[in-house]
């Protein structure tokens, strides 16, 4: 059962769970294993809690159940490379095998542990894969590192970050250092966003938007320019601070289950005041808003009618 993780994976068990229950399933996600140690394991029981969500025949449910324990159900396709590249060749006999359709109607999923193995050719072939999607077919990719994965692959899946179950504890960093280890891979990357001069001013600003609305909701919109337009320039900012927005969220959903704060230790009071003022529905769902805006900034999409349709969104119960 996928909810064994709900303690050890709280933030990614909430998120993927809220997609199964509002059958808002993604066509690919890409899960950032951050050195968790059952990261495959959390992908085929995710895989197969979509598969047999819908099946209402007990013995149906447990032959097909037993089958993908097995590894021999045929709607299951797992991809792990044991060799330093996936070439193309894989990719292609992976396409041929999810050419055929489903015999039993279900959904087809298929799982790629180290993805960023990807070569330059069957990166490419994936990438046409995710752009012309299946309506029944599902792409589940696993790295330990996004940045080795074309930025045109990892922006076409549902990012879900799990959690490094033998990590050294943080508390002795600083709520700026918590975020830049979250956010870059790259060490050069992460000390200049903590070096900064502005990233306390930075946070410190999305924080205050993140009260603002949660206190004002959808009057936020009269205040707009002056709490986010005049303080977020550029589409980099922006993808930034849709970054720590999701961290900040992150953090709140963690509060919600269990009382953790991981990040944002020094706003507990705040956090606290979020958890009583919403369900654990409202915060999955603004996660759900946060993920999908965040994909429309690199399309060049007007950042003025984009945080109108978030401030919107976030009080609804859809996001396009």
């Amino acid at each position: 059962m996928f909810s064994k993780y709900r303690e050890e994976q709280p933030i990614a068990y909430q998120i993927l769970n809220n997609t199964i229950k509002k059958q808002n399933i993604s066509h690919a996600y890409l899960f950032i294993s951050n050195n968790y140690s059952k990261t495959m394991d959390f992908a085929i029981t995710f895989a197969k809690e979509i598969i047999l969500k819908d099946i209402t025949d007990n013995q149906v449910k447990e032959n097909i159940a037993n089958q993908i324990n097995n590894g021999t159900y045929n709607n299951l396709i797992l991809i792990d490379p044991e060799g330093i590249i996936i070439k193309k060749e894989v990719v292609e006999n992976l396409q041929k095998e999810l050419s055929n359709k489903s015999i039993d109607g279900n959904k087809r999923i298929y799982i790629i542990n180290n993805c960023e193995k990807l070569n330059t050719q069957s990166s490419n072939s994936i990438l046409k894969f995710l752009e012309e999607p299946e309506e029944d077919i599902i792409a589940i990719l696993i790295t330990d590192n996004k940045y080795q994965l074309l930025e045109t692959i990892t922006s076409r899946c549902l990012n879900i970050r799990l959690q490094d179950d033998k990590a050294p504890t943080e508390d002795n960093l600083s709520t700026k250092e918590k975020i830049g280890m979250n956010l870059f891979n790259k060490t050069d990357e992460m000390n200049e966003f903590i070096n900064n001069s502005h990233t306390d001013e930075f946070i410190d600003n999305l924080v205050k938007f993140i009260v603002h609305y949660e206190k004002n909701r959808i009057q936020t919109l009269l205040y707009l320019n002056k709490i986010w337009h005049e303080k977020i320039k550029d589409k980099s900012e922006m993808i930034l601070a849709f970054d720590i927005m999701i961290l900040f969220y992150n953090d709140v959903l963690t509060y919600k289950v269990n009382n953790k704060i991981n990040i944002f230790k020094d706003l507990d009071d705040q956090i606290n005041e979020m958890c009583k003022n919403n369900t654990m529905d409202q915060i999955c769902h603004k996660l759900d808003v946060l993920i999908k805006s965040k994909r429309k900034i690199r399309n060049n999409v007007n950042s003025k009618l984009l945080m109108d349709k978030l401030v919107i969104n976030f009080g609804g119960e859809n996001c396009d």
